[in-house]
């Protein structure tokens, strides 16, 4: 089922439908409507929608989307968790960058995760010590006070809704729930509402209400930012984290500022590609990649081929094999991004290139970037005046820290696990940019993007899954642009996965043939099959006055 909603309707002095429920009113004038949200989540996406239809914007409804899905989506966004946007202004014809990413706390250091020789990567994964500065509240009400046309409470209005009178429960989350059953029921606060009384999960279509997080959303909505970082919010967040001895603390939410950015901007086949800069890795690697791949002239190949994924597998390897030395948190590292995205990176990357024989890499990965497993969420909009947004959200793995805090029913991300930490240990020869030091952004891998022609968006894309969400995207964007697929197909089309930290290996999907496996087999790979990848992209696209969108069929039982 298709996670995805367009319309064309006048709208005339309407009220806020979800106005009584939430304790606000708001009347709007006639707006002309021709727009299109899509995400993981048929509830979320059917906010976006609402917002549309009473006059908003593509930021209003971008941010009500996303707000939805930090009630509905709890194992892959949420309050307590951070983001990036990319989002294109189409009368200014001006792209503007926006990170909401965690933040580690002051008090951050390696200590706090070495108990003798090594790391306690479990304290870096579960518990209050895994809890970053959480920055998506402060990004998405910062995105709509410059950008947005609507009035906070009625922007907030459906995520209110949806905590205080509950939602369903879908398949996907209760197979979230299943998967992390064992860590889920030693946690009351969490058992209390995502578990029943037996402390098995909640049956499908069974209502989750979340009230203290209904609270909260409604002083949000009264208060902005500061409900959330200040007040009685911000210490009952601070107060659960130092009881259970993690770092984060109220100055560190008093602290807390989201980051305007130069968004990384490349082309591709006479397209503007828009994406997001450092301390994304998935930016500077889908531009690097577009312009390894552009050199080849990808339309050449038979899609799918053993030859083309030849060529996606070895430009993925050699296009990525020096980014992790670069990245880092831009305020504390400088980053090359003009190099990185060159048109002579691009040639020299393709001189590493044999379309006969897999190169033989060595890569050590930095504890940041390990892990496949991720709690991540996208959403994209368009609006009728031609405004572009696209967001990734995240808690960091499925459920954050799974930590919940009961006064205000805000779940509390992960983030501190995606630093490295060898560079604060003796004797270590890690000196990674993205070495865990104080009040530090994390890299991470979200890859939302939006592609222009004639300063007109046609294509925004982004996508959930990881390490993998960047060759989803990058693959998403060659099947439209190269293989000219209708964009369902584009999107739901096999795809393949080269691990960072296994470059000999490359994961394919079962419907790639077998004749495409020997011949990557017989270049020097070695190929497993996924009965599926993780990657699940999420986008529009504009094609003259026809607009279509795709959600990914991977993602089944996001929809109820």
């Amino acid at each position: 089922m298709t996670v995805a909603v367009r319309f064309r309707r006048f709208v005339t002095n309407l009220v806020l439908g979800f106005s009584l429920l939430s304790g606000f009113s708001v009347s709007f004038a006639q707006t002309p409507l021709d727009g299109v949200v899509v995400s993981n989540n048929q509830a979320a996406v059917r906010a976006g929608m609402e917002i549309l239809e009473l006059g908003g914007n593509a930021v209003d409804a971008a941010v009500a989307t996303a707000f939805v899905l930090a009630v509905v989506e709890p194992a892959a966004s949420g309050l307590g968790g951070g983001g990036v946007m990319v989002l294109y202004q189409a009368k200014e014809k001006k792209a503007h960058a926006l990170d909401f990413t965690e933040v580690s706390p002051a008090a951050s250091s390696s200590g706090l995760y070495r108990e003798g020789e090594g790391i306690r990567q479990d304290r870096l994964e579960t518990g209050v010590l895994a809890v970053a500065v959480p920055g998506t509240v402060f990004g998405l009400t910062e995105a709509l006070k410059r950008f947005g046309s609507l009035p906070l409470e009625a922007v907030l209005a459906p995520a209110i809704h949806h905590a205080g009178e509950g939602f369903p429960v879908t398949r996907r989350l209760r197979r979230v729930i299943e998967e992390n059953l064992q860590t889920l029921r030693q946690r009351a606060n969490f058992s209390r509402i995502f578990l029943k009384a037996s402390g098995t999960p909640h049956d499908l279509g069974a209502m989750i209400r979340q009230p203290e997080l209904a609270e909260t959303l409604k002083t949000i909505a009264r208060e902005g930012a500061a409900g959330f970082y200040e007040g009685a919010v911000g210490q009952s967040i601070a107060a659960r984290v130092k009881n259970g001895g993690g770092a984060v603390t109220l100055d560190d939410l008093n602290s807390y500022k989201p980051v305007w950015r130069r968004p990384v901007i490349g082309s591709y086949r006479d397209r503007t590609v828009i994406t997001v800069p450092p301390p994304s890795v998935g930016g500077l690697a889908l531009v690097g990649l577009l312009g390894v791949m552009e050199g080849y002239g990808p339309d050449r190949f038979q899609h799918n081929s053993g030859a083309y994924l030849h060529l996606v597998a070895e430009t993925t390897k050699a296009g990525t094999a020096d980014l992790l030395k670069y990245l880092g948190d831009p305020d504390s590292n400088e980053v090359p991004v003009q190099r990185i995205t060159s048109r002579e990176r691009a040639a020299a990357v393709r001189k590493q290139i044999s379309m006969d024989v897999a190169a033989r890499r060595n890569v050590v990965l930095p504890a940041g970037m390990a892990g496949e497993r991720s709690g991540t969420s996208h959403v994209g909009v368009l609006d009728g005046d031609g405004n572009a947004v696209s967001i990734c959200l995240s808690i960091g793995s499925p459920f954050g820290a799974k930590v919940l805090v009961r006064e205000t029913g805000i779940l509390l991300n992960n983030q501190m696990h995606k630093f490295s930490l060898g560079g604060e240990l003796e004797g270590s020869a890690d000196s990674s940019p993205n070495t865990l030091k104080p009040r530090k952004r994390p890299v991470n891998r979200m890859t939302p993007a939006v592609l222009l022609r004639d300063d007109r968006p046609v294509l925004i894309v982004g996508a959930s899954g990881g390490r993998q969400t960047t060759g989803a995207v990058l693959q998403t964007i060659l099947n439209v642009l190269d293989f000219r697929m209708p964009l369902a197909e584009a999107v739901a089309a096999a795809r393949i996965h080269v691990p960072a930290d296994m470059p000999q290996v490359v994961e394919v999907e079962p419907s790639v043939s077998d004749e495409a496996v020997t011949a990557l087999a017989g270049k020097g790979h070695h190929v497993v099959r996924r009965h599926r990848l993780r990657g699940v992209v999420q986008a529009i696209r504009v094609e003259g006055k026809r607009i279509t969108e795709a959600s990914d069929p991977r993602r089944r039982g996001a929809a109820p």
